[in-house]
């Protein structure tokens, strides 16, 4: 059997180190915003996933870590986590698995061929898939927009600015996964003031202009065909006024071709201007005036970050979802894209909050994701109308639990609906969105969940709207055309001389951009509160 893969081969001898992990990150990370910490369970899951690689390694005769970054690597990670959320014959946990046969993947979320383990070519199929792949939520930082951001928040943010560009973006979407759109977005700052000579910290990692520029390069080495779309980051309670930020939609709305608009009510920029108010609620005057604003332009999308608690600048209160209900009533024409969907709303760090389960309709404190199913509820809004479920970064919250993940997909078709859940992963920070990709090629909810709680299958016809039709459909793309014109572009001419000359899982080691450690993040996040700064 091949043993190894050209991009490991053609590594220089200088070149840093690879550490030895499963394709799925199992230990502490971070997108700049949050931190999440590696719990007991994923550090006994990552020791099971290696454990059991090295045995499967030694079976094929190949070295471990090839043999991770192989799509045998992928499925023997997969069935590790299958096993250990108890779907494999034991309910205890990842303790006594170690011991565990090929044989025993049984059934579950994640139910994977265990022949594949040991197969390249059952292997590929397990992992490979032509859906259309269309993340809603990704970021790269521009090195420009950051030159007003003092040197304190640099020496910590600067290393995930650098990593994170606009090229590493475009390999990393686009050469190095299979997905086939994206929207462009942005974390939240402060404007500017008109005076050149005023000096004073402010601005987004990337701005509004940087997003349209951004674009439409990547469109054109694409053929203009429109691969990128962006939003607007918009700022409700920024001191500079509400009259200042409606005028700046009108602006980029009429001459910028913006496809949406962006609001992180949780954000808090009275930490850096005192003339600023710290957080809001959607159902507060000034974000009315942005939704009534952009629905009188004619761009009725608006997403928001909801749940995922952020740090010290950030507002939990105002992170919790429960005005979503409130503006969907009121604004039946607009659609309201809730970034996280929710995820451990209630919380003040994702450390505390426990594994998504079943929504409980008599819990008088619903959190997490049951908070936003809540708020729907309340305000009598259903399935499929106009609230969407985004999930980049809840992902990274459920996707080592299989039936975590399997209550939170299955809440989300049953309340918000099949049609209003797209996919998102808050890449280019975690690396190429890949990964996630074939986890969620392999997800399903078992026939006891669905008929215990009522979800909805995720079967290949959910599993496609998830992924992409969807968001087509929310953004007016039409799949069919898009994808053609896709497989002319310059780029997928160049990721198929890429796929030939260097292999398939070029993405394999990947480690996340933000800081990895406790500490790091806590002197980020104090030097980055100082200015507003995410992180």
């Amino acid at each position: 059997m091949k043993t190894k893969f050209p991009w490991l081969t053609r590594r220089k001898k200088t070149d840093p180190e690879i550490l030895l992990e499963p394709p799925l990150w199992m230990k502490s990370c971070s997108n700049g915003e949050y931190f999440h910490f590696q719990t007991p369970y994923e550090k006994k899951l990552r020791e099971f996933v290696l454990r059991k690689a090295d045995d499967n390694a030694r079976r094929v005769g190949m070295d471990r870590r090839d043999f991770l970054a192989s799509a045998m690597g992928m499925v023997t990670t997969l069935w590790c986590i299958n096993w250990a959320s108890g779907c494999g014959g034991s309910s205890s946990g990842v303790g006594p698995v170690a011991d565990a046969g090929k044989d025993a993947g049984g059934g579950g979320p994640l139910c994977v061929p265990p022949d594949a383990m040991f197969d390249p070519n059952a292997a590929c199929e397990v992992v490979s898939g032509d859906q259309f792949i269309f993340d809603v939520q990704t970021h790269w930082f521009s090195s420009e927009d950051t030159r007003r951001f003092p040197p304190s928040v640099l020496t910590t943010f600067g290393p995930l600015f650098v990593i994170a560009n606009e090229n590493r973006y475009i390999n990393q979407m686009f050469l190095n996964s299979d997905t086939t759109m994206a929207v462009l977005t942005s974390w939240p700052g402060t404007a500017c003031p008109d005076d050149p000579s005023n000096m004073d910290p402010c601005g987004l990692p990337l701005s509004n202009e940087s997003m349209v520029a951004s674009r439409d390069k990547i469109n054109q080495l694409a053929f203009n065909t429109q691969r990128v779309v962006q939003h607007f980051q918009l700022l409700p309670k920024d001191p500079t006024g509400i009259d200042k930020q409606k005028e700046l939609m009108t602006k980029l709305y009429c001459d910028r071709g913006v496809s949406g608009w962006k609001m992180y009510p949780g954000f808090n920029p009275g930490s850096i201007d005192p003339r600023g108010v710290g957080g809001y609620f959607l159902d507060e005057a000034e974000p009315r005036q942005i939704i009534e604003h952009g629905l009188s332009l004619g761009l009725n999308r608006f997403c928001v970050h909801k749940g995922l608690p952020i740090g010290a600048f950030f507002l939990k209160e105002h992170n919790h979802p429960r005005d979503v209900g409130v503006v969907a009533k009121d604004y039946p024409q607009a659609n309201f894209i809730i970034y996280h969907s929710g995820i451990c709303s209630g919380f003040d760090t994702t450390a505390e909050a426990p594994p998504e389960g079943p929504y409980d309709p008599a819990d008088p404190d619903p959190k997490g994701v049951n908070a936003l199913i809540r708020s729907l509820a309340d305000n009598g809004i259903g399935p499929n109308q106009n609230v969407y479920a985004e999930v980049g970064s809840a992902l990274d919250q459920v996707r080592n639990n299989a039936t975590a993940s399997a209550h939170f997909f299955g809440k989300l078709m049953k309340y918000v609906g099949v049609d209003r859940v797209v996919w998102g992963t808050d890449c280019v920070i975690y690396g190429s969105p890949q990964p996630y990709i074939e986890w969620f090629r392999n997800l399903t909810i078992p026939e006891e969940l669905q008929q215990q709680y009522g979800y909805p299958p995720l079967d290949a016809t959910n599993r496609a709207k998830i992924f992409g039709l969807n968001a087509a459909k929310l953004y007016g793309i039409d799949v069919q055309a898009k994808r053609c014109r896709v497989q002319t572009s310059e780029l997928e001419r160049l990721r198929r001389q890429l796929d030939e000359e260097y292999g398939t899982r070029r993405w394999a080691f990947q480690e996340p951009a933000g800081p990895k450690t406790w500490s790091e993040y806590v002197e980020h996040s104090k030097r980055s509160a100082l200015v507003g700064r995410p992180g």
